[in-house]
């Protein structure tokens, strides 16, 4: 939960645990903000895909025990299936699967989770709930900063490529509002090189990072 002294706060989500999340996470630390990894325990660089016509290979993730340091681990699925089309076993393993490796790998249990494709229904969140997940987030955003009521099919304030980007982090730092806020920015890393705009995350963070008055932290640290 955010901190009493704090009225606003600043997360980041990013998906897939791909190569770009090296220069993402070294960003991240410079400027002393909190970013939640949503990483598919089962998938490795021993494939790949085009994304704007730039291959896009995922990270070895017991390599990457220390990269993610200082920052929060969850599930976004083994294989990163579409939750809502799996049966009872494959759903199972999906979540539960993921989050036991993903503790073996980084030595804490996630509490959270990123929606593949950002697809739910209710035997999906019931599904979490049962594997101890606390929240879940998915893709629509909400262009809002006011906190939510329900955790496990949550909302984010925008995607890093939203139109609306840096006229929402305006508005929210110009806030005065007395009730809690959350700036909520999600992604995956691999985007910035497709889209050759890695100045746009840099941008912003000059914006947003490095304010008294917010505090930076994970997902779970803000939502829970």
């Amino acid at each position: 939960m955010i901190p009493e002294r704090f009225r606003k706060a600043v997360t980041f989500s990013y998906d897939d645990g791909n190569e770009q999340d090296i220069r993402l996470v070294k960003l991240f630390n410079q400027y002393g903000v909190k970013c939640t990894f949503n990483l598919n325990s089962g998938l490795d660089n021993s494939t790949e895909w085009l994304y704007q016509g730039m291959p896009v290979r995922r990270l070895n993730l017991p390599e990457c025990i220390d990269l993610y340091k200082g920052h929060e681990i969850a599930v976004h699925g083994t294989f990163h299936r579409n939750m809502t089309e799996l049966s009872e076993s494959e759903l199972h393993e999906e979540i539960f699967s993921d989050r036991d490796r993903l503790t073996e790998l980084f030595g804490s249990v996630p509490v959270g989770m990123a929606y593949p494709y950002g697809c739910h229904s209710q035997t999906v969140t019931e599904c979490l709930k049962s594997a101890g997940i606390r929240y879940g987030r998915i893709v629509h955003p909400s262009h809002s900063f006011a906190l939510q009521q329900n955790l496990l099919v949550f909302l984010p304030t925008c995607h890093h490529d939203d139109e609306n980007l840096f006229s929402l982090a305006e508005a929210f730092l110009a806030s005065e509002s007395d009730e809690r806020q959350i700036f909520y920015i999600w992604g995956h890393s691999y985007e910035f090189d497709g889209n050759h705009n890695w100045d746009r995350m840099e941008r912003l963070l000059d914006k947003i990072a490095g304010k008294p008055d917010i505090f930076y932290g994970t997902n779970a640290e803000i939502l829970l």
